[in-house]
């Protein structure tokens, strides 16, 4: 007796952890979530009775919110009753629901491994005043970077505005207006030359890190790819195969910032061969790790580096100078103007509307303008 093939689960290209299997009959949608401590997959709805991916995404959302304890009668209650616990999942689980393509992974951690911490989860949104927010502001300003501190608040004063405005919930936001009141001085001039970008490429070719090879081909083709194409690390790591032409060396970006698709393309000397592309299947994720790597796990690898290489004797606070993965995106617009591309070409490239915008990400080196001087008259 022969054995019977393996289940095929197809994933959803629209909605994470959403997969589906066809039979002769009928097509059956599930969800994968995480429940005492392990992955599984739940099925969820089938296509004769009505279902679909998107039924099966907002089934699955319902499931996460009963594990938090989380139920829809709560959304009836008065402001008085709703901690900031509760309003801040409801605002994220709104996220997920209307943005699916988004990952809110890390501004829902700094909420619950800040605000939630600091404010105390069962504390009432009403009761929270705007000096507690400021007091949360300059205790935090101590140890974290103003741009961070920032977000804090912007997630705060999200979290308002969702029970003022989708839940019509007539409440006070006391988050409004304290992140103006923070002085940002996040403006990023450092760009790496020609030498050092060599540096950085002979430095993370080399390193294996311990018996993690695959770590190690991951962060060097990651930073390869954001010299080649000056994308952000939230496009480059959703990047899939199927975005990625072999032929022609084109790669489809989609800039999360503005909810647009663009094309870029993959510079033949930083990537002059892209064999490694036969190994994935069009719907796989190229910076993978067991699972999708995060800006997180990124920058845990990569910060050390960045620090032993460029930083040494620069102070923390530094925006200016310190170099960060944000510097290879200023590093390849800046590289193409030295090299005379006309800036609406610049503005292809980065997916910028303005030109003005695109200003901040172009230097042109000493060398250039020493010649730019010499060529006069």
């Amino acid at each position: 007796m022969s054995k019977s093939s393996k289940t095929t689960y197809i994933k959803s290209k629209k909605f994470q952890n959403i997969s589906y299997r066809t039979t002769n009959t009928d097509t059956i949608y599930y969800y994968s979530m995480k429940k005492e401590k392990h992955y599984s997959r739940f099925k969820a709805c089938v296509k004769s009775l009505g279902g679909s991916e998107a039924k099966a995404y907002e089934i699955m959302q319902q499931e996460k919110l009963k594990l938090l304890g989380i139920h829809t009668e709560i959304t009836q209650t008065k402001s008085s009753n709703i901690n900031i616990e509760d309003a801040g999942n409801m605002y994220f689980h709104h996220l997920e629901l209307t943005k699916p393509k988004s990952d809110f992974r890390n501004s829902h951690n700094k909420f619950r491994n800040h605000l939630l911490i600091y404010f105390k989860k069962d504390t009432k949104m009403c009761d929270i005043t705007s000096t507690q927010i400021h007091e949360y502001k300059n205790f935090k300003m101590k140890s974290l970077a103003p741009a961070t501190v920032a977000m804090h608040i912007s997630i705060l004063s999200s979290c308002y505005n969702f029970l003022r405005k989708v839940k019509d919930i007539d409440i006070k936001n006391s988050a409004r207006g304290i992140e103006s009141t923070i002085i940002l001085n996040n403006e990023r001039e450092k760009y790496l030359s020609t030498e050092e970008i060599n540096l950085l490429n002979h430095t993370l070719s080399s390193n294996k890190y311990g018996k993690n090879e695959h770590m190690a081909w991951l962060l060097e083709h990651l930073v390869l790819f954001a010299l080649s194409t000056g994308a952000r690390i939230s496009s480059l790591l959703e990047i899939k195969r199927s975005q990625i032409s072999k032929q022609n060396r084109t790669c489809k970006i989609f800039d999360s910032k503005n909810g647009t698709w663009y094309t870029t393309y993959l510079s033949s000397k930083l990537l002059p061969n892209l064999d490694f592309l036969d190994n994935f299947k069009m719907h796989h994720y190229i910076f993978y790790n067991n699972r999708q790597l995060t800006h997180r796990i990124v920058a845990y690898h990569l910060r050390p580096i960045f620090n032993d290489l460029f930083n040494q004797g620069l102070a923390k606070d530094d925006c200016k100078n310190r170099v960060v993965f944000h510097t290879l995106r200023k590093t390849c617009f800046s590289h193409l103007a030295i090299n005379k591309v006309p800036l609406y070409t610049l503005r292809e490239l980065s997916n910028h509307k303005s030109l003005a915008i695109l200003f901040r990400y172009i230097s042109l080196s000493e060398e250039a303008k020493v010649s730019a001087i010499e060529g006069l008259y």
